[in-house]
């Protein structure tokens, strides 16, 4: 398997080449409800996860909503 070097919230991953921003939040377990994703500060629609692929070097933030009073 070739890997490519990705960073998620500040912390770098090796992952598969092709991988898409679906299989991420799959493979690590990410919180989906209430979560924005962003790529190299783009954020990324949720209707678009599966056909976004990941490029080596891109960085990936997980953002999640916050309730308040």
């Amino acid at each position: 398997m070739t890997t490519m070097s990705i960073t998620l919230n500040q912390q770098q991953q090796d992952v598969a080449v092709g991988i898409n921003l679906r299989e991420i939040i799959m493979l690590y377990e990410l919180q989906e409800q209430g979560c924005v994703f962003a790529i190299n500060n783009r954020v990324v629609p949720k209707s678009e996860w599966k056909t976004t692929q990941l490029n080596d070097g891109d960085a990936i933030s997980l953002f999640q909503a916050i309730a308040g009073g």
